[in-house]
């Protein structure tokens, strides 16, 4: 019992000084950070030292991930959560309206923006290789929470998941006007807005495409 305790308050411990370190990073970039943000600004601003920066971070780009590592992880545990009448989007929508999910997607997108908009070619390499990390953690969990599901199954969903808060995050990108983005002063409103389209592409999945007049003359009377 006591080592069951002593394991949890540890996982609990490692993951609060993790979002510390995350916080501490969305501080500088609210601050102006108008450079890439070095491992020392950063250990310094979470008080630690850069040894234990790395002890819970692998890179720097690691930290810009982590929170959609979080929100994926909130919405492959609500799907295991949920009983097994209500459908698997369902349960991902509901998850996205807490404030603890909303909170995760404003990191995402002010990290996001902030690696568009300040690092074009210094970090997409790095955070491609963080994106296929998430994918095959997604695709892992899904296994394990469906193990009788065929893996196709599992990695169109996946995908789909993926792709459509991808898509959220780039439509997201063009409200936001060029001063705003270069000096990362991202409003609550904007933040709001992300939320909006992240869940709103939940929603277009599971009502599915098949009110899209994707028919070629309707397309191009449209454009």
């Amino acid at each position: 019992m006591t080592s069951l305790s002593t394991g949890t308050r540890r996982e609990q411990n490692k993951r609060a000084t993790k979002q510390a370190i995350v916080d501490a990073v969305a501080q500088l970039l609210h601050q102006g950070a108008d450079t890439a943000l070095t491992a020392n600004q950063i250990a310094d601003a979470a008080g630690i030292s850069r040894r234990t920066l790395f002890n819970y971070f692998p890179t720097v780009d690691a930290i810009y991930s982590y929170p959609l590592h979080q929100v994926l992880d909130t919405m492959v545990e609500s799907m295991g959560e949920a009983a097994d009448s209500v459908p698997l989007l369902d349960s991902i929508i509901q998850a996205l309206k807490s404030d603890e999910v909303a909170e995760q997607l404003g990191q995402v997108a002010h990290f996001g923006a902030y690696i568009i908009g300040n690092e074009p070619n210094g970090c997409i390499t790095a955070n491609m290789n963080e994106w296929q990390q998430a994918t095959a953690d997604v695709l892992d969990r899904f296994g394990r929470r469906y193990p009788h599901a065929d893996s196709f199954s599992i990695r169109v969903l996946t995908h789909a998941l993926l792709g459509a808060g991808q898509a959220a995050f780039d439509e997201w990108m063009e409200h936001i006007p060029a001063q705003q983005n270069q000096n990362m002063d991202i409003s609550p409103e904007l933040i709001a807005t992300f939320h909006t389209l992240v869940t709103k592409a939940m929603h277009t999945l599971e009502q599915g495409f098949n009110h899209f007049p994707l028919n070629s003359t309707s397309i191009s009377k449209d454009i």
